[in-house]
């Protein structure tokens, strides 16, 4: 199963969801490998893999085939970083990734692909949501984030895109919430948010800071739910 997290508007938290998903996953034994298209190299930092000969870039420029790009990010966790030069590779087909990653047998090799692109609507992000099985696109409770959502979220409408997809609010905090927005949230994507926001806690930052982190129970239960919801994982065994 291919996971992207995206939105073209950047400090949603896609790459901290990125990371947890992962973690959790390999939690539970499942082979993942980390995909990071964002020239910004932010899911390549959190694993350590920065600035390597083989890269995203490298991987979408060629067919996919005998890549050499295949980085150990932790049990479990493969990476192919992200590289610096991504923003200038242009001239790709939309659905170039999504070939490659069935080329290279990727898609039978790993349990999960999980995507992180830039936060821009760019050839990198497309390749991202075309290759998606399910796409999950983070918003914080603030005004532009909700607003860059709903923008985000009817351009892929008006793609034509066919991929599942779920809205998640994201950093939820009660007290601190712009007043009324998540009901906001509610009412704009209806059935597509998921049924649980992701609760603002400060050690899911740790986490992306140090993977070995322990998450505290009450915190990593939320979390398993928020994953077996996007994965499935709970219905189908």
């Amino acid at each position: 199963m291919i996971l992207t997290f995206s939105n073209w508007k950047g400090g949603t938290g896609k790459t901290t969801l990125a990371t947890v998903t992962a973690i959790l996953l390999a939690a539970r034994k499942k082979h993942v490998l980390l995909f990071d298209a964002d020239s910004n190299m932010a899911l390549s930092g959190v694993f350590g893999q920065v600035l390597k000969d083989f890269t995203s870039m490298s991987f979408l420029s060629g067919t996919g085939e005998n890549f050499k790009g295949i980085y150990p990010a932790m049990e479990y966790i493969d990476i192919i970083p992200g590289d610096l030069k991504n923003m200038l590779l242009n001239n790709i087909m939309d659905r170039q990734l999504k070939i490659n990653l069935k080329r290279a047998g990727y898609t039978e090799k790993y349990d999960y692909i999980i995507i992180d692109p830039p936060g821009y609507w760019g050839a990198h992000t497309r390749n991202a949501v075309f290759a998606a099985d399910v796409l999950i696109i983070p918003g914080t409770c603030s005004r532009i984030d909700l607003e860059a959502t709903k923008l985000y979220f009817r351009t892929l409408q008006q793609c034509y895109i066919e991929t599942e997809t779920l809205v998640c609010v994201n950093a939820f905090n009660e007290k601190t919430n712009l007043p009324g927005i998540y009901e906001e949230y509610r009412a704009e994507f209806g059935e597509y948010l998921m049924a649980e926001p992701i609760p603002y806690v400060k050690s899911l930052k740790k986490l992306t800071s140090d993977i070995n982190y322990a998450l505290q129970a009450a915190v990593k239960n939320k979390l398993d739910r928020f994953v077996d919801a996007i994965t499935k994982e709970a219905i189908n065994g």
